[in-house]
């Protein structure tokens, strides 16, 4: 898998169907019409699926929900497809078209794979907007400014109930996009939060899943962003571990942790500045806030590239020269708000894990880490700002099912680490998990190695007498020393 899950463009030619009402035929399958999604080849179809946007009023607002289908390139064609879900929340899926091609090429060979922007995302009704609207912001405490919050959501609320853009509601999207094109049953991949959505499928459907891969698993009962400061901690004390057994890193960087905690040190006393150019004459010269510098860091953690980078630029920074710091802080924001649909992440986010939020709590017991109860409390302050979203009855609770459940981590995630996938696996009877050495949250570094035993797992439906070898060879880059 030589590339990440990253958002890309899209374009398409598509056909909207109906669903229909309760009591009424089911419409006929649509019509899937060439398409171009960059990153796939061969023959790619797409379509779109109307949806109410509340069940429980049929005849109200309709969604369509963007599908997209790259055909089976081998003679023999199963009935159940390889659907994709993306992350984020607020991710689209068929951004991950390139990813799909390094990663599930042998899984093409005899299944459709599909790649569906789930509601509030890419070409599905979506919930954009642009948080982080001045300079100030790019460096600031939270990455939910209360104004630039009220604003996203009085302007989405114009077309959108943004409660009705939750987890279970989107699962039951899933559903009737699989009635829609009537496939028997689904094969699914879910990356972060898409795995929490694959499993809140699972708990509603069982019977129509057969088989699941989850990646860098996001299980319902973890309350994100609660876990966040303890995992990202632990990350960091496997970086420092993999810079002191690298000789050139440990030479060049003989204190990691020392070093971050000179830079916040120095952020906590607003000596860590920038100059931003400004639309309105003179550059704004601006303090980089801890908040900010701390993100970045789990930010940076998430990718095994980014993270061999990290070392060199802590010292850096530590030494009087923060500016490629600050270039990370800068880039890491810009991305998050080009690469998810803020007002959809939002309300997931709320939904899912904002009444769980215990921000006293989470002061007390990551007081002495470096992400600190920041990630919690811009999460509880974005979500008083926010629609009220409903409470969902079981939502939290372990998913358990019968069906077979490849869960794959990455030893070196900071945010959904190893532990969160044993969790999930509890309640999973013919599940098995692989842990993946040198691999953090995205599957960047990984070559033939997760495409080989996912595309045997599928094939079988089984996660019996698979190779696994190669998960214990760590493909982890070389940390960074010098420009």
């Amino acid at each position: 898998m030589r590339r990440s899950e990253r958002i890309l463009i899209v374009t398409a030619a598509s056909l909207c169907v109906a669903m229909p009402a309760h009591g009424q035929a089911a419409a006929p399958a649509p019509t899937l019409t060439p398409c171009t999604i960059t990153g796939l080849d061969g023959d790619v179809r797409c379509a779109t699926v109307r949806v109410p946007e509340d069940r429980s009023r049929p005849d109200g607002r309709q969604i369509e929900l963007f599908v997209a289908v790259a055909r089976a390139t081998g003679p023999e064609r199963a009935p159940d497809p390889f659907m994709l879900l993306a992350g984020g929340p607020g991710q689209a899926g068929t951004g991950m078209g390139e990813f799909a091609t390094d990663a599930f090429g042998r899984v093409r060979e005899r299944r459709d794979l599909v790649l569906l922007d789930v509601r509030g995302t890419g070409r599905s009704h979506p919930l954009v907007c642009t948080l982080m609207r001045t300079n100030a912001d790019l460096v600031g405490w939270t990455l939910f400014p209360r104004d630039a919050v009220r604003a996203c959501r009085d302007s989405l609320a114009r077309d959108a109930d943004l409660t009705k853009y939750t987890t279970g509601i989107i699962a039951d999207d899933l559903e009737a996009v699989r009635r829609v094109f009537e496939w028997p049953a689904l094969n699914f991949y879910g990356t972060s939060y898409g795995s929490r959505l694959a499993l809140t499928y699972l708990r509603k459907y069982p019977r129509r899943v057969r088989t699941m891969v989850l990646k860098a698993v996001a299980p319902p009962t973890m309350i994100a962003p609660m876990s966040y400061a303890e995992d990202s901690e632990a990350a960091l004390r496997l970086l420092e571990r993999d810079c002191r057994a690298d000789t050139a890193c440990a030479r060049a960087f003989p204190n990691v942790r020392a070093d971050l905690d000179t830079v916040l040190a120095r952020a906590d006393r607003a000596e860590i500045r920038t100059v931003l150019p400004s639309s309105g004459g003179a550059p704004d010269t601006l303090g980089v806030s801890r908040d900010a510098i701390a993100g970045a860091i789990l930010g940076a953690m998430q990718s095994a590239n980014a993270r061999s980078r990290l070392p060199r630029l802590l010292r850096l920074a530590a030494s009087r020269n923060p500016a490629p710091l600050v270039d990370q802080v800068i880039g890491y924001r810009r991305a998050l708000g080009g690469a998810i649909a803020m007002g959809m992440h939002l309300s997931v986010s709320c939904a899912d894990d904002g009444k769980q939020l215990d921000l006293t709590a989470a002061r007390a017991t990551d007081r002495s880490t470096f992400l600190g109860s920041s990630r919690v409390r811009m999460l509880a302050e974005a979500c008083a700002e926010w629609a009220a979203m409903p409470a969902t009855p079981n939502a939290n609770e372990p998913v358990r099912a019968d069906a077979p459940v490849l869960l794959v981590s990455g030893e070196l995630d900071p945010n959904t680490p190893p532990r969160w996938a044993e969790d999930a696996l509890r309640s999973l009877p013919n599940g098995r998990h692989v842990l993946l050495r040198g691999v953090a949250h995205g599957w960047s570094n990984v070559t033939d190695c997760g495409a080989a035993f996912v595309a045997a797992f599928v094939s079988k439906a089984s996660t019996r007498d698979l190779d696994l070898a190669c998960a214990e060879v760590s493909s982890a880059p070389r940390f960074g020393v010098r420009d």
